[in-house]
C-alpha cells in the first residue's frame, strides 16, 4: 500500500515541475524554440503550447479520471475478491496501478497529456479496489485481539507512502528531471506487485499446512463469502476496522442477545469492543420480525447485494446451503430506501471531502503562491532587459533588479527572481561548445518571455541563463513538498488513536461539525492571510483525521443492517462523484481568477466547508429527535 500511495500523489507533489515540463517550450518536439506571439516566425519554429489554464485543466483532469471509475467499482471490487480470493484480487489490482503508473511516466516522458490520462484511469481501477482485498487479507489473518492493530498499522503505513512522495518527488525531479521521479514511482509499484506476489506465495504455503496451524480464521483460501459480503462491508456485531477511506471488513457470527444491547460478552463479563469500531449496535432493528424472548439465540440472516439481485446467505449456524434464488429487492431498491440521515451523511461526505483531498492535489500550487514562491515587486525590472539573469551567459558585471526609480529591488528569499523580458540565443553563437552540451534545444529566440516558458529541467535554463530562479524554484518546491505532507502525516499516527477516542466518548455528529468549522477557519486564513501556512495544515490535519473518524462510523447507525455494506458502496461512490467533479470546477475558478489560487480557490474551499458545518448541524438536529444514536458512546 506504500508504493500504492506514492505513486497516487506523485502529480501533487511535482505540481510546479510538470508545469514546467508540460507547458515549456522545452516540451517542444523542434529542435529550435522560437517565440514571438505565435503569429511571426523569426527564424525558428513558433511552436504552441499549454498556457497555464490549460494545464490547470489538465492537471486536475488526472484526478478526475481517477475517480471515475471509483464511482462503481465500489459496488464491483469485492465481487471479484470472493470470486478469486483476496490475494489473487490484490495482484490483480497492484499489477493495474503498476500498469498505470508505467503508463503515466511514459506519457510524461513523451509530453502526451493523453497518455497520462489514460493510464491515471488504469491506476483508478487498482488503486481504491486494492484497499478492499488488503482488508480482507487483514481480516483473515489477524481476526481476533491484533485485527484493529493490522488495521491500524495499514492505515498510518499508508498514508506515510504520501508523505515520503512529498519529501522524495520534488527533490529527485529536481537533481534528476521529471521523468525519472515518475520512474521512481514505477519502481515503487513494482515494489507493491513483488509484495504481494510475496503474499500469494505465503497465503498458498499456509493453505497447504505449512509452518504448523494455519492462519486463524483461514480455513479456505479464497473462499471469503461469507467473511467479506459485501466489497466495503462484511457485517459483524462484534468486531469492525476500517481505513481512511471507511472500508471495512468485519467478521459475521451468530448472535446472541444480551441485556446489555446485543454486544458479547468475555469470560470476565466484560464488554469486548475492538479498539477501532467502527460502528455500534446497541439498536434492535424495528422492523426486525418483532421482539425477540428472553437470551433465546437467534441466527442472522444478511442481504448480500451483487450485480443483479439480492440473495440469501445464511451464516454459520444457520441452515445448510445458500440460497441463490433472486428477490425482488435489487441494490438500487435498497438505496432509494435509506433514510435523510444517510443522505446528509453522503452529502456531507461530497463536501468536506472536497476541501480536502482536491486541496491536497494543488496544495504545492497553492503554497508555491502564497508563500515560498511569491510575486516581485511589479516595478521591478532586470538592469539588461534583453540578456539572461545568472549563469554562464549573464553579462560578466551582473545583472541587477532594478525598480522604476533605478534602485537595486530588495527581493526576500520567497520571492520569484526577475527574469528577461526578451532573449536571442542560439547555440551555434556561444564560444564555449561545453556549456551548450545538455541544451534541449538549439536556439532560444523570444520576443516577450514569460515564466511559463521557462523549463528548470532544462540545462540553457538552469545553467546557462536564469539560474538564480531555477535555484529559488527549486528550494521552494522542496520546502512545500514538506509542508504540504503535514495533514497526511497526522493521518498516519493519529487514526487510529481518534477511532478509539470517538467508540469512547461518541459525540459522532458533534464532532463532525467542530472538524468543518476548524475546516472553515484553515481555508479563510490561507485565503485571506499571508502568514506561514504551517498552522493552517495542523488545523486541516487535525480536521480531516476528526472526521475521518467520525463519518464513516455514522453510517451503520442509520441504515437497517442488512443495508450496511450497499450503504458503504453508495456512499463511497457518491464521494468518488464529488472527488471527480471538484478538480474540474477548481480548474474553472483558478482561471476565471487570473490563473491564480489566491483567493477564489481558497473561498471555494471555504463554501464546502461551511456547507459541512450546516449539514452537521441538521444532523445533530434529526440524531436528538431521534435518541441521540450518532452521538451515543460504542462503550
Amino acid at each position: 500500500m506504500t508504493g500504492v500511495y506514492y505513486s497516487f500523489d506523485i502529480p501533487a507533489a511535482l505540481h510546479q515541475q510538470l508545469k514546467d515540463t508540460m507547458t515549456s517550450s522545452s516540451s517542444s518536439s523542434s529542435s529550435s524554440a522560437t517565440f514571438t506571439n505565435c503569429s511571426t516566425d523569426t527564424g525558428g519554429t513558433c511552436t504552441h503550447h499549454d498556457d497555464e489554464s490549460s494545464f490547470s485543466m489538465k492537471f486536475n483532469l488526472l484526478y478526475s479520471v481517477y475517480s471515475i471509475p471509483n464511482i462503481f467499482l465500489p459496488f464491483f471490487g469485492g465481487t471479484l475478491v470472493d470470486s478469486v480470493g483476496p490475494h489473487t484480487a490484490a495482484l490483480i489490482f497492484a499489477s493495474l496501478t503498476l500498469g498505470g503508473q508505467f503508463l503515466f511516466a511514459l506519457g510524461t516522458s513523451y509530453r502526451n497529456w493523453n497518455l497520462m490520462l489514460l493510464g491515471r484511469t488504469f491506476y483508478g481501477f487498482g488503486g481504491e479496489s486494492i484497499s478492499v482485498a488488503t482488508s480482507t487479507l487483514n481480516h483473515e489473518w489477524f481476526q481476533g485481539k491484533e485485527l484493529a492493530l493490522s488495521f491500524g498499522i495499514n492505515l498510518a503505513v499508508s498514508r506515510l507512502g504520501s508523505v515520503v512522495n512529498d519529501f522524495m518527488s520534488p527533490r529527485v525531479a529536481n537533481e534528476y528531471g521529471v521523468d525519472v521521479a515518475m520512474l521512481l514511482g514505477v519502481g515503487m509499484n513494482c515494489m507493491s506487485v513483488c509484495m504481494t506476489l510475496g503474499i500469494c506465495g505465503l497465503t498458498l504455503w499456509r493453505k497447504k499446512g505449512g509452518g504448523g496451524n494455519n492462519i486463524v480464521g483461514y480455513d479456505a483460501v479464497g473462499d471469503t463469502s461469507d467473511s467479506l459480503m459485501e466489497p466495503l462491508l462484511s457485517i459483524n456485531d462484534n468486531n469492525g476496522s476500517g481505513d481512511d477511506n471507511g472500508s471495512l471488513i468485519v467478521q459475521e457470527e451468530n448472535v446472541k442477545e444480551e441485556p446489555n444491547g446485543g454486544e458479547e460478552q468475555d469470560e470476565d463479563g466484560d464488554v469486548e469492543v475492538n479498539p477501532l469500531n467502527l460502528s455500534s449496535r446497541e439498536k434492535d432493528d424495528e422492523n426486525d420480525g418483532g421482539d425477540r424472548e428472553n437470551g433465546e439465540s437467534e441466527t442472522s440472516t444478511v442481504m448480500v447485494c451483487n450485480t443483479i439481485t439480492m440473495e440469501i446467505a445464511p451464516l454459520e449456524g444457520g441452515t445448510t446451503g445458500s440460497s441463490t434464488d433472486p428477490i425482488t429487492n435489487t441494490c438500487m431498491g435498497h438505496i432509494v430506501q435509506f433514510d435523510v440521515m444517510f443522505w446528509l451523511l453522503c452529502l456531507s461526505c461530497v463536501v468536506v471531502y472536497g476541501c480536502v483531498l482536491p486541496f491536497n492535489n494543488i496544495a504545492s500550487g497553492i503554497l508555491l503562491e502564497r508563500n515560498y514562491f511569491t510575486d516581485p515587486p511589479q516595478d521591478c525590472h532586470l538592469q539588461h532587459d534583453d540578456m539572461c539573469s545568472m549563469g554562464d551567459l549573464a553579462p560578466e558585471e551582473g545583472n541587477m533588479a532594478m525598480d522604476s526609480h533605478g534602485d537595486t529591488c530588495v527581493l526576500n528569499q520567497y520571492m520569484r527572481p526577475i527574469i528577461p523580458s526578451s532573449i536571442h540565443i542560439y547555440a551555434s553563437n556561444v564560444d564555449n561548445k561545453t556549456i551548450s552540451d545538455d541544451w534541449v534545444n538549439d536556439s532560444y529566440v523570444f520576443d516577450h518571455l514569460t515564466e511559463n516558458d521557462l523549463d528548470c529541467g532544462d540545462a540553457f535554463w538552469r545553467n546557462a541563463c536564469t539560474a538564480d530562479y531555477c535555484a529559488a524554484q527549486k528550494m521552494a518546491t522542496e520546502k512545500s513538498g514538506r509542508v504540504m505532507s503535514i495533514p497526511y502525516l497526522f493521518s498516519a499516527f493519529l487514526s487510529p488513536l481518534f477511532g478509539h477516542f470517538v467508540d469512547r466518548i461518541g459525540r459522532r455528529a458533534i464532532l463532525a461539525v467542530v472538524s468543518c468549522v476548524l475546516l472553515v477557519s484553515v481555508h479563510l486564513s490561507l485565503a485571506c492571510m499571508s502568514s506561514s501556512p504551517v498552522v493552517p495544515l495542523v488545523g486541516q490535519g487535525l480536521a480531516y483525521v476528526g472526521y475521518a473518524a467520525v463519518i464513516w462510523p455514522s453510517v451503520p447507525l442509520t441504515v437497517r443492517k442488512e443495508s450496511v455494506g450497499t450503504a458503504f458502496g453508495a456512499m463511497t461512490a457518491i464521494q468518488n462523484v464529488g472527488l471527480a467533479l471538484f478538480p474540474l470546477l477548481i480548474a474553472f475558478i483558478y482561471k476565471g481568477g487570473g490563473n491564480r489560487y489566491i483567493p477564489n480557490v481558497e473561498y471555494f474551499f471555504v463554501i464546502c466547508a461551511s456547507m459541512g458545518v450546516l449539514i452537521g448541524i441538521l444532523l445533530n438536529i434529526l440524531d436528538r429527535k431521534r435518541g441521540g444514536i450518532l452521538n451515543k458512546a460504542s462503550f
